[in-house]
């Protein structure tokens, strides 16, 4: 699962590799979210729909929580993280991450992609 506090480039990409992880592991039952994260629900769910058309994403629901400005309470999203990922199976956590503003970069994202294994693992 993934929160966001805006809808980049660097999250495209990262959603990408979501993407084609989720598609080549149907048969894992292998899924993943991005919520987007703010004060402004009316401009998150636009900009929700402008990052699903522009890149075409087609397996991974991109939405707006409730609890918009930091996420539902009870997942511990920072209010500092420009970026949150939560990686998960059979309700164990096997991997986060966490980037403050500016820091979600391409790197960030191999990290993240990198860290897929441990949720593809039998």
């Amino acid at each position: 699962m993934v929160f966001a506090r805006k809808a980049d480039d660097n999250l495209a990409s990262l959603v990408k590799e979501i993407e084609k992880a989720v598609g080549e592991n149907k048969d894992k039952k292998l899924s993943s979210f991005v919520m987007l994260l703010g004060d402004d629900r009316e401009k998150l769910e636009a900009d929700a729909k402008k990052f699903v058309e522009t890149h075409k994403i087609t397996n991974v629901p991109v939405a707006v929580p409730l609890e918009s400005e930091n996420g539902p309470a009870d997942f511990g999203v920072s209010p500092k993280a420009e970026v949150t990922v939560t990686l998960y199976t059979k309700m164990k956590v096997k991997a986060s991450h966490a980037y403050p503003e500016g820091k979600f970069d391409k790197e960030a994202v191999k990290a993240v992609v990198a860290d897929f294994a441990k949720i593809l693992e039998k």
